[in-house]
């Protein structure tokens, strides 16, 4: 199955008030304050007030200063929230040759605020900086708490820029510290290495469980959410861990979210769990939110309920009609998993398969081998299917 994109851990903006905070985005807010450029009038707003001390290093800077650039500068980085994504990827393209000049005065903080930004606030990176990164997390990893790891490692899978050299010293550095970790730390953590899909050591596991159970009361709908599909990701098969996370996602039921409801399904399916009660909870919490279901949330639930073998009619008929008005927002993988779902459950729609195959048509080109295997999979094991003999040759033109 596809990998999900989560939601971000917490950024160094929501990390509280003083010495934390300034040391968490003083490199940051400093890189952009000093460009002090013309160009978009909200961006001369919160740039302006700083240019009087441009010039002026770092150290010298007084503490106004830094709270009133952490005031102002930090909005940038959540532009992207209120759909200004390219005026926040132009700054921080921007950030991204300043900082280079400054990557051998960063701290550990500092590397990994500036990687969690860049991942934040998305778009294109510059490769060199990303390793430049790298190069001094290995050489400044001592001095990582675990707030800095969680933000780092989470920043890698989200950039989907994974360091074999360097996430086994990180692993090692983690779990010398988990007993620090937050319980939405542990969690990203979790994710994130289960989206980089990176070996991970029982110990490291055997630890983190742990750490886990202790923090339990303060993990969240959406920490439960992560740390249940990355565990079904890693295949950790700890019983006692299991049953404890599937009894306070009931708990937690309401506050799930569309992408958290999915996931849930697409664990519970990984792991094989066969509670009729608990998945019949899932879904009756889930169908009246299916509108709200984006193209993976909507591919993972198809994955689920095909693994699962339900016969819930009623809510099939309901994914199946979300999943069919938002196809053309479907890309390959999401496409092949769904085409694969659709035999499995032995649904006949031909309106559904006439829809799928229009989407299909235009973005074949993007299915990868695996994706096009699964395609003439589904095919050939629905013979009611009426595949056109023009999308059957597409198929058998594509080496598999």
């Amino acid at each position: 199955m596809a990998v999900v994109k989560m939601s971000a851990p917490l950024g160094p903006e929501e990390e509280g008030k003083g010495e934390n905070l300034k040391q968490g985005v003083k490199m940051i807010l400093w890189l952009l304050g000093r460009q002090g450029k013309a160009g978009h009038p909200q961006r001369r707003a919160l740039l302006d007030p700083l240019k009087q001390e441009e010039d002026q290093p770092l150290e010298a800077r007084g503490a106004d200063h830094d709270v009133l650039a952490m005031n102002r500068i930090m909005r940038v980085a959540k532009l992207h929230r209120r759909q200004e994504v390219d005026m926040a990827q132009e700054m921080m393209q921007d950030l991204s040759v300043l900082a280079l000049r400054e990557l051998d005065s960063m701290n550990a903080r500092s590397l990994s605020s500036v990687l969690w930004a860049l991942a934040k606030v998305g778009g294109p990176v510059n490769p060199t900086l990303v390793q430049g990164i790298f190069v001094r997390t290995k050489e400044e990893l001592a001095s990582f708490n675990a707030h800095d790891i969680s933000n780092l490692v989470w920043a890698m899978a989200t950039l989907r820029a994974p360091s074999n050299d360097l996430i086994h010293d990180i692993m090692e550095a983690a779990e010398r510290r988990l007993p620090q970790f937050e319980p939405r730390a542990l969690a990203n953590t979790l994710w994130a290495l289960a989206t980089m899909e990176v070996p991970v050591d029982g110990s490291f596991l055997e630890g983190w469980i742990e750490c886990a159970f202790v923090k339990l009361p303060g993990f969240n709908a959406q920490a439960l959410s992560n740390s249940l599909w990355a565990a079904a990701k890693l295949g950790i098969e700890d019983a006692a861990f299991i049953a404890t996370w599937l009894s306070e996602v009931k708990l937690n039921l309401p506050a799930f979210n569309e992408q958290a409801l999915s996931n849930i399904l697409w664990a519970a399916a990984k792991l094989g769990i066969k509670d009729e009660a608990f998945i019949a909870a899932r879904l009756s919490e889930a169908k009246p939110r299916l509108p709200g279901f984006n193209a993976q949330d909507l591919t993972n639930s198809l994955w689920a309920v095909a693994k699962l073998g339900i016969k819930d009619e009623a809510f099939i008929a309901a994914l199946f009609s979300v999943a069919k008005q938002k196809l053309p927002g479907f890309n390959a993988q999401n496409l092949a998993n769904t085409l694969f779902a659709t035999a499995k459950l032995g649904i006949q729609d031909e309106a559904f398969i006439a829809t799928w195959l229009s989407v299909a048509r235009l973005k074949f080109s993007d299915f990868n081998r695996i994706e096009v295997q699964q395609v003439a999979t589904a095919i050939a094991s629905s013979d009611c299917w009426n595949i056109d003999t023009g999308f059957q040759n597409m198929i058998k033109a594509r080496p598999v």
